[in-house]
């Protein structure tokens, strides 16, 4: 009844995924203009403070590579200044690391913690990093939301156009990593992934860009 079935093809369902899936990466100028919107005139306190946050919510998910929900469940105890590094509690698969960050993020990152974050702060109980007017940890839809107000802030017709999220900022770290010559192995300690084939999507990525600029 059911001829010709033995000669079906078997489907590599992972590699169809992969191929599948879009990936947005945004170059380095593009990432420069996100951090320059940031600084629109602050003619409140208010806006003063989401400044500040948005810079702060770039220095994590771009500086640092952290996943969208590692940045959400981040606490202010997690962020080491003295050595500039951050400890990832609440990873994938409940794995936890140590991400590094730059003497420029540590700036943004303090500023934001002592400067800003403490005028919302309504209790000293209060540990998550993000926090919203209420004084209250942000969720992850505010977080994406405040990066597509930046995204439309910004002046460049190509950037405004395209699809991103806070995942986006992880896959340009990524790829900024490699294409300065990070070696593959560091950047997958750095974002985490578990194998490295996951990590070397982002070689596909880079040569399938320069092949479509030759």
């Amino acid at each position: 009844q059911h001829k010709g079935v033995q000669g079906i093809p078997t489907v590599n369902l992972k590699q169809l995924k992969i191929e599948r899936a879009t990936i947005t990466v945004l170059n380095q100028e593009e990432i420069k203009q996100l951090f320059k919107a940031t600084e629109k005139e602050s003619n409140t306190p208010n806006q003063e403070i989401l400044n500040a946050r948005d810079k702060a919510m770039l220095a994590v998910y771009y500086g640092c590579g952290l996943r969208r929900n590692e940045g959400v469940h981040l606490s202010i105890d997690d962020v080491n200044f003295d050595r500039r590094i951050i400890h990832v509690k609440k990873g994938k698969n409940y794995k936890e690391r140590l991400v590094p960050f730059s003497q420029s993020s540590s700036k943004i990152i303090q500023e934001w913690i002592y400067d800003f974050r403490i005028q919302l702060i309504k209790t000293q109980k209060e540990g998550a990093f993000f926090i919203n007017r209420l004084g209250q940890p942000m969720l992850g839809g505010t977080l994406y939301k405040r990066l597509k107000l930046l995204q439309l802030e910004v002046d460049n017709p190509d950037l405004n156009q395209k699809n991103i999220g806070l995942h986006t900022l992880r896959h340009s770290i990524a790829t900024h990593l490699l294409e300065n010559g990070m070696d593959l192995q560091k950047i997958q300690r750095f974002l985490g992934h578990s194998s490295l084939e996951s990590t070397q999507i982002y070689t596909h990525l880079i040569e399938k860009e320069n092949g479509e600029q030759l």
